[in-house]
């Protein structure tokens, strides 16, 4: 699940009497589409996430408006597993703003959780894509992404001003053809660097002069990538005997070719050593661990690559030596 960039949607209120740990277990509880045309199908996935130490059970789910259907991929959630909740809201059905409310009962806890799914159906206004999609960005550099919307049948319409939901991002706005019959903008969506490794989403929003859309809201998305990584990033030497040995090898990669300049933390216990000095998009470093005592072994490798601040990357090393 993508996580949120100071994204600020208000919590839904507990459609329940008895509010408790049903509702801890959903990542999220409203979903706006936002404004969609007539004809597709939008879908959501509501992530649930049993993080009791008991069984939970979802008993039904049900729904205010038939233009939505909903229904739970599992209905018994062991302690740490997750299931989906899928909300289908049909834009044939509805005209305009519409909010329909899915109600997720479980029996165990005994609980009713009040999921939103919400829409405004413009049938003038359409979108070139679903989102602004910048893809993959590398950590600590810019990234943007653009789409555009078309307006039917106004041939006054403006996009008057734009903002973001995160510092992170900013929005911005461009006049592509007015004529007669339809007006074209291009939204955009420029990231600036400072967030972690991961996938995230916000929204941008625009104020329109159109009466029956006077805001645009746009979910933008962007996956930030590390520019070297490390697989495993984690190695486990296990019950490996005094005096023998045993050799990992960890493929080190980046998003363009690099060298690696040193490794680092290797010592009398554990070696480690890269496969050579040339630059290439991807490199082995053998960790190789020779005991001379039992006992355990906690210790770091660090990769340090000629690509900048960002160039290094850690390898969690641990294991355990015996006599026999």
């Amino acid at each position: 699940m993508a996580k949120y960039i100071m994204l600020c949607i208000g919590a839904l209120v507990a459609g329940s009497a008895y509010a408790g740990d049903a509702e801890k277990f959903f990542a999220e509880r409203v979903k706006d589409f936002g404004t969609v045309p007539y004809g597709p199908t939008m879908v959501h996935h509501f992530k649930v996430t049993n993080t009791s130490d008991q069984i939970a059970y979802i008993k039904s789910v049900g729904v205010s408006c038939g233009c939505v259907s909903a229904s739970a991929a599992a209905t018994t959630i062991r302690p740490g597993e997750s299931t989906y909740v899928t909300a289908n809201m049909d834009t044939k059905r509805f005209v305009g703003q519409k909010e329909v409310i899915v109600y997720v009962t479980f029996s165990q806890p005994y609980e009713q959780v009040a999921l939103s799914v919400r829409a405004n159906r413009n049938d003038n206004f359409s979108k070139s894509a679903d989102s602004i999609s910048m893809g993959q960005v590398r950590r600590g550099t810019d990234g943007t992404g653009k789409l555009q919307v078309t307006m039917r049948n106004d041939q006054y319409f403006e996009i008057k001003g734009a903002t973001s939901g995160t510092e992170f991002v900013t929005a911005n706005f461009k006049l592509i053809s007015r004529d007669r019959s339809e007006v074209v903008y291009e939204l955009t969506a420029a990231l600036k660097p400072g967030l972690d490794i991961g996938s995230w989403t916000t929204d941008v929003m625009f104020t329109t002069t159109n009466p029956s859309l006077p805001t645009v809201r746009i979910p933008v998305n962007v996956d930030i990538v590390a520019p070297i990584t490390a697989t495993p990033s984690a190695v486990q030497f296990s019950a490996v005997k005094v005096g023998d040995k045993k050799e990992v090898s960890v493929v080190v990669k980046g998003d363009k070719p690099f060298k690696i300049v040193e490794v680092k933390g290797g010592d009398d216990l554990v070696t480690a050593v890269a496969d050579g000095g040339e630059a290439k998009a991807a490199h082995i470093v053998r960790l190789v661990f020779q005991p001379n005592a039992p006992g355990d072994l906690t210790k770091t490798i660090t990769v340090v690559t000629d690509s900048g601040n960002e160039g290094k990357v850690q390898i969690s090393v641990r294991g355990r030596a015996k006599v026999e």
